[in-house]
């Protein structure tokens, strides 16, 4: 569920880059201009994904260390080596449609296939002479990551968005993740996680999760609104 919620939140903090709103672009008596507009800010996004280096987003190797003046009292080191992340910015707009009588966007938007991969990563820290170890590497794949929903829009300047429903949906997780911490072995359980218990959750809390999607996206597009020229 936090791998959801953190998606989203990071597609909200992406945005931020979106080209600044403006009323005067769009003619919400025409389904078409609305449409385009929509798509438009799409694009816009996706761009703003790739121009910021999230897509595709790779770390060589970063090291970070932090030692007290005696170490054996606190010391610790983190390591990411050969971190590869992609599909962030492939976002497919599958249908949009603008009812005029309600004032209504219909959408349909979906991320084919989002992917992680890490070739090595370690954590090594010691503690009143007591050190401890975690290391991992693998890789974890999110197919079909789907947003279908509906922006109900107060057409009357100044604009903005009266009500917001969204459904999300995803076709599961593919995950190979080695992981250990000192020398025992957590991967079948790390696994398990990934590929059965959180699917479950996210199905079992779905409504919550799209009220949820829904209160974040209706109140981050109308500080979008709010900023433009409006």
């Amino acid at each position: 569920m936090k791998l959801t919620i953190a998606t989203v939140t990071f597609f909200i903090v992406s945005a931020s880059a979106l080209r600044q709103f403006d009323s005067s672009k769009i003619d919400f008596s025409n389904e078409l201009s609305v449409v385009n507009y929509f798509k438009r800010t799409i694009d816009d996004l996706s761009e703003s994904i790739k121009e910021d280096g999230w897509d595709i987003f790779y770390v060589e190797k970063k090291v970070i260390n932090y030692t007290l003046p005696v170490p054996v009292i606190f010391s610790t080191m983190y390591l990411v080596q050969d971190f590869l992340s992609h599909g962030l910015s492939n976002i497919v707009v599958n249908k949009a449609s603008y009812n005029t009588d309600s004032s209504s966007l219909s959408f349909d938007i979906e991320l084919p296939f989002v992917a992680a991969k890490l070739g090595a990563g370690k954590i090594e820290t010691t503690y009143f002479g007591t050190t401890f170890k975690m290391i991992a590497s693998g890789s974890v794949a999110i197919p079909h990551i789907r947003f279908v929903g509906q922006f109900g829009i107060n057409v009357n300047p100044p604009i903005s968005i009266k009500s917001s429903k969204v459904n999300f949906t995803m076709a599961g997780i593919v995950s190979d993740v080695k992981f250990k911490i000192q020398d025992d072995d957590y991967s079948d359980m790390i696994n398990e996680m990934l590929f059965i218990n959180l699917p479950a959750k996210l199905k079992e809390f779905s409504n919550e999760l799209n009220e949820l999607f829904g209160i974040l996206s209706k109140d981050y597009i109308n500080d979008y609104l709010k900023a433009g020229k409006n």
